[in-house]
């Protein structure tokens, strides 16, 4: 009898992350809501051939002083992603959390003043705050793509920094990264086949079975980006309320897992549904591939890398923040909408 791919599994590094165990497809509620629909997102990067920013100068607006808070009660010190030295792919933005903290609004542009983005080649863009679930956080992109190759350094003077009142930021940082080369992988679910592009070449088609959308499993559409590459991950679906002796149960180790969300959709092997590669979907939302794909995709592939998923009948957006990177779905108009500052340089 046919079954569902296992597609829920948690790393050892993201049990440690404190990230809950849940069901490919989102089988706890995401922090983030897809909220209104973006206005284009294709015209922030769903092309692969065009990465290159806006033509035109770009002015920044001044930044105001920001408001210091010495000896505050309070200070939170923010997570930054990516690491220090890492070099990731061209969908990675560069992501601040305050974790279970808001952050006055009439204070935010002060403190975008304080979040200074240098690249190589300059590269503008913009900061977009968010609030889901007590966090705050604070995402800086392009409007499109980040250039295969760009250096990307951020300062971020914030000790001292006011967040809100009886609270400040801790500490300064310094975060630099390298951006990869460009790979953007684009799955139609209608034609249960992915095909990678690498650099603007495209590189192979792969037969892949996507989230089973007739059972509410199915895969979540627009563009997301790789979180981790988890290798081998344990997938079992009581994490999810299903039994594992039950029809659309599962348990099992699954190779070359990458992580797209934190709800638990990967890009993975999936061998067990080999007969339904380009003919059906049939997992609870991850894509599944042979190993023998997966394993050349896994080598290829970075975190920050792009997977655009398109042919849904039943579109279930990819959630905006706190389950992953859904920033590019969000059009340029709308992201500098939610900046304080707008525009900056890069230089």
């Amino acid at each position: 009898m046919r079954r569902l791919s296992r597609c829920v599994g948690l790393s050892a590094a993201l049990a440690l992350a404190g990230l809950a165990v849940t069901g490919c497809g989102g089988g706890a509620e995401a922090e983030g809501k897809p909220g209104r629909k973006a206005s284009s997102p294709s015209s922030s990067a769903a092309s692969s051939g065009s990465h290159s920013p806006s033509a035109g100068p770009v002015t920044e607006k001044p930044a105001p002083a920001a408001k210091m808070l010495p000896g505050a009660a309070r200070t939170v010190r923010p997570e930054i992603a990516p690491a220090n030295g890492e070099k990731v792919g061209v969908g990675q933005p560069v992501a601040l959390v305050f974790k279970q903290q808001k952050v006055s609004k009439e204070l935010r542009a002060g403190i975008e003043g304080r979040l200074k983005v240098s690249t190589s080649p300059q590269v503008p863009g913009a900061w977009h705050w968010n609030e889901t679930k007590g966090d705050t956080r604070v995402h800086f992109r392009p409007e499109k793509f980040w250039p295969a190759g760009t250096k990307v350094t951020l300062d971020a003077r914030l000790a001292g920094v006011q967040l809100a009142e009886g609270t400040a930021a801790a500490g300064d940082r310094t975060v630099s990264f390298t951006v990869g080369d460009s790979m953007v992988s684009t799955v139609d679910l209608k034609a249960r086949k992915l095909t990678v592009v690498r650099n603007g070449k495209t590189l192979r088609t792969i037969p892949v079975s996507g989230g089973d959308e007739s059972k509410g499993f199915g895969t979540r559409g627009g563009i997301k980006t790789i979180l981790a590459k988890e290798g081998r991950v344990v997938m079992d679906s009581l994490s999810i309320g299903i039994p594992r002796n039950h029809p659309d149960g599962f348990f099992g180790s699954y190779d070359y897992s990458m992580r797209e969300t934190i709800s638990g959709e990967y890009v993975h092997a999936a061998p067990d549904n080999a007969e339904s590669f380009g003919k059906e979907n049939v997992s609870h939302g991850c894509i599944g591939m042979s190993t023998e794909d997966a394993k050349w995709l896994y080598g290829l592939s970075l975190k920050g890398d792009v997977v655009q998923v398109t042919g849904s009948t039943k579109p279930k957006p990819m959630d905006r923040f706190g389950n992953g990177y859904g920033d590019w779905n969000i059009s340029w108009q709308e992201w500098l909408e939610g900046s304080a500052l707008g525009v900056r340089t890069g230089a």
